[in-house]
């Protein structure tokens, strides 16, 4: 019976202690208010402590990046500060991110210009690069890189890089001839113990004529004494001008040109031609009237008995120099 007694005293003082330390607590908190503290500015760890304190909940919301700001900062909160809130209310910060990062791509087995515009597209530059003759690649190919793929830099980051210069031909190497004048060029090919190969003008009138601008193989390749050096030359561009004044008739020079062609088109003209276009403007322009009609000959009957009839008028009448 005792035993009982005590078992029953000892379960009302528990209850007892738990709704008055736990219960009543969660009970009046909730049906409070508190004013949210201020946490921009701070690391997440001081204003996650802060926020819990006034019984309020931490929540990590949007990240942002801000080279100004080191990373892990707070830089805003949603609600703002001194806002009225009950209590378990979560807080939203928004997380500075530093310095924003990119990925370094893998440039490997790619050609010098997809690398430059992978590295563009993430924001990042090329570098330096260095070349070695291999088997492996062709010339100008990504052999290798100096950051490898996958890690985290800076924008604006420099990416150096390793480059094919193809196989190795010989001992020797293409001299730099770019800005050299022909004669030059050739003089120094020549000491070089290599051959020239073909050489192409090209028109640019910001450089002098006559002077290398671009060559094959490039500079420092490697080569042997029968490999030949193309050579690509300046020239200038030849303007034409066009005679466009005119003559004292008015015609322009190409008018005058047009105009003497046909003449001594006309003067080409055989005489034959010339004959049959004649009669035609004579039939055309001889008015109908004055057309001379031919007539028909006289019939040789009618000749004899003329001539029969002129002895009578004779001797009938005479001559002039018979009356006299």
């Amino acid at each position: 019976m005792l035993k009982k007694a005590l078992i029953f005293i000892v379960s009302v003082a528990a209850l007892f202690f738990l709704f008055n330390n736990v219960l009543m607590p969660l009970y009046v908190k909730h049906s409070d208010t508190v004013k949210v503290p201020k946490v921009t500015g701070m690391n997440y760890i001081e204003a996650k402590k802060l926020i819990e304190e006034a019984g309020l909940e931490i929540k990590q919301g949007d990240v942002k990046y801000d080279e100004n700001i080191p990373i892990g900062m707070i830089l805003d909160q949603n609600p703002p500060s001194e806002e009225t809130v009950k209590y378990g209310r979560r807080i939203y910060v928004t997380m500075s991110g530093g310095e924003q990062l990119a990925e370094v791509p893998n440039l490997k087995g790619r050609s010098l210009r997809d690398a430059k515009f992978s590295l563009e597209q993430r924001g990042l530059k090329l570098g330096e690069t260095v070349r070695k003759n291999t088997n492996e690649y062709p010339a100008d190919v990504v052999i290798s890189q100096i950051i490898q793929p996958g890690s985290k830099v800076k924008k604006n980051s420099s990416l150096d890089l390793i480059l094919s210069d193809g196989p190795l031909a010989g001992d020797l190497k293409i001299p730099g001839l770019t800005g050299k004048t022909l004669e030059e060029a050739k003089k120094i090919i020549s000491d070089s113990k290599l051959k020239l190969g073909k050489i192409t003008y090209q028109t640019n009138n910001d450089i002098p004529p006559g002077q290398i601008v671009d060559q094959y193989p490039k500079f420092d390749k490697s080569a042997n004494e029968n490999t030949a050096v193309d050579l690509f030359v300046s020239r200038k561009k030849v303007i034409v001008k066009k005679d466009t004044e005119e003559s004292e008739t008015g015609e322009t020079g190409t008018d005058k040109q047009q105009s003497t062609d046909k003449e001594t088109n006309k003067s080409a003209e055989t005489p034959k031609d010339k004959s049959k276009d004649k009669p035609k403007e004579d039939q055309t322009n001889t008015p109908p009237e004055k057309k001379i009609e031919k007539k028909s000959p006289v019939p040789s009957d009618k000749k004899e008995e003329i001539q029969k009839i002129k002895p009578d008028i004779k001797k009938d009448g005479g001559t002039d120099n018979d009356k006299k």
